[in-house]
């Protein structure tokens, strides 16, 4: 059904979310959520377009991949790339102000370490992090809306530490106790309620980001939600076992660097994750709760996803990166538009969260992005069965703190790894969903193998990627031989 009214967009998100949490057998607790897929549209096979927080962030901000936005990887760790985005890249942000809407940021920023949200159109924050504030200009403070302060009540018990070959011991998950009004998750929450509150007061529409910095590590649930895991059983992952035989030699290092991890450290820390989960699946529901009795449920597109994965102990790794794993790049999909989503549907069509801000700004009637490295979902929220649908996740990698060149192509049951750094990975998620065979040499596969490599190759031309065959610098760095780039070690069937 088309609606004469342009929708309110409620974006909310968190981090190191694995997809699969959202499905029906999940061991973890998630009612609201849970009660969100029945109410509107699932997408199981929602990938994320890079595997680690900044540049996932900068490419929600702008809708194009790295070689456009200037964000390659971590931009708060020494050994960055870039602390910042290109000047006068797009915003989503920007296009949605421009075309009448109120914009506000709450949450998890790290986009840019030298500019905030209010540098690309929105209007306002409320509770933020990962927000630079050495960066923040005089002005920005009438722009940021004011905040409880906090009680200090929190208490914080450490359970878990790790240590790398040279680190100093982290902490990997344990415990706060205190009044949960302070825990961040609640103070994001209220901040949300807040702003959906005055806004709807207006009668100009409005876009609220609710960008949960949790459930990233270290996996620190309250106490509260940690007991209600004290009787649940958690399954140990299969690929626990995994040998990495036939795998680039990254996977046994990084598994390497976690120390002697047992089954029941995987057990454990999932146990924690959960809760974690729990945690803000519970401050989900109070946002959506308040929307509910503002009366504006009915006219509110909400969508949910994550930024990326968390290894968990699967293949005996935590945390993302480089990793080829359904954990790091498979994320929730969720959507909500009464009267035009149809409720309690599952799409299994492929689709990527930075086509989030191309469907809002399509749902608004603002100015498209012009970069074109993304869709709008509409096609899918009106006819999740759409034929004409481009079933293809294509993904970029650059690595952590330690630099690599990656790009994945997935056709549903597929995957294929280029790796730049060592020998490609190929995986057959309809008989393998564990990814423990690389298929990449297996002479059954061949034909397979020669379409995907086609279509990175295909791929990286249509998005202008700088190793493939069509530059995005046009001629400026003159006729460059085609062997600087991916023809190098990719073969092209």
């Amino acid at each position: 059904m088309e609606k004469k009214k342009r929708p309110n967009i409620l974006w909310i998100t968190t981090d190191h979310l694995q997809g699969v949490f959202l499905y029906p057998d999940s061991e973890c607790i998630l009612p609201n959520l849970k009660k969100l897929i029945s109410e509107g549209m699932h997408f199981p096979r929602t990938y994320t377009p890079m595997p680690v927080c900044c540049p996932v962030r900068a490419m929600w901000v702008t809708g194009s991949y790295p070689w456009l936005n200037g964000m390659f990887t971590q931009n708060h760790s020494d050994p960055s790339i870039t602390r910042d985005m290109y000047p006068n890249v797009e915003s989503y942000a920007k296009n949605l102000c421009e075309a009448g809407y109120k914009v506000g940021f709450n949450g998890k920023w790290h986009a840019s370490r030298l500019r905030s949200p209010l540098d690309f159109g929105y209007e306002e924050m409320g509770h933020f992090n990962a927000v630079n504030q050495d960066y923040l200009k005089p002005q920005d403070y009438t722009h940021i809306r004011p905040q409880p302060k906090s009680k200090n009540t929190l208490r914080l018990t450490p359970v878990k530490n790790f240590k790398w070959p040279g680190s100093d011991p982290f902490m990997c998950w344990g415990y706060y106790e205190g009044d949960m009004d302070d825990l961040p998750t609640h103070r994001l929450a209220a901040s949300v309620i807040e702003m959906i509150k005055a806004y709807s007061k207006d009668d100009k529409p409005w876009h609220i980001t609710a960008h949960f910095p949790e459930p990233h590590d270290p996996y620190t649930p309250h106490k509260h939600y940690l007991d209600l895991y004290k009787d649940v059983h958690i399954n140990l992952p299969k690929s626990y076992y995994d040998s990495f035989e036939g795998k680039p030699g990254m996977h046994r290092r990084e598994s390497g660097i976690w120390g002697d991890i047992t089954p029941e450290d995987v057990i454990e820390s999932r146990r924690y994750y959960y809760a974690f989960c729990t945690q803000i699946d519970d401050q989900i529901g109070r946002i959506l709760t308040t929307l509910k009795e503002t009366g504006l449920e009915d006219d509110t597109i909400i969508m949910f996803t994550a930024d990326h994965g968390d290894m968990l102990g699967a293949h005996r790794m935590w945390s993302k990166s480089w990793m080829p794993y359904e954990e790091v790049w498979k994320v929730p999909g969720v959507v909500k538009y009464p009267g035009v989503v149809p409720a309690g549907v599952v799409c299994d069509k492929l689709i990527m969260t930075h086509y989030m801000p191309y469907t809002f700004l399509d749902y608004a009637g603002a100015a498209p992005l012009k970069s074109n490295h993304g869709h709008s979902l509409r096609p899918l929220f009106e006819n999740p069965c759409d034929d004409s649908w481009e079933n293809i996740a294509f993904c970029a990698g650059y690595g952590c703190e330690f630099f690599v060149t990656q790009r994945m192509v997935i056709n549903g049951r597929f995957k294929y790894m280029f790796n730049g750094f060592d020998f490609d990975e190929m995986y057959d998620l309809e008989n393998d969903p564990d990814e423990m065979k690389n298929i990449i040499d297996d002479p059954v596969f061949k034909e397979e193998r020669s379409i995907l490599r086609g279509k990175i190759y295909e791929m990286m031309a249509r998005y202008k990627d700088p190793y493939g065959d069509v530059s995005p610098y046009g001629d400026v760095h003159g006729n460059r031989p085609n062997r600087y780039g991916a023809p190098r070690y990719l073969p092209r069937q």
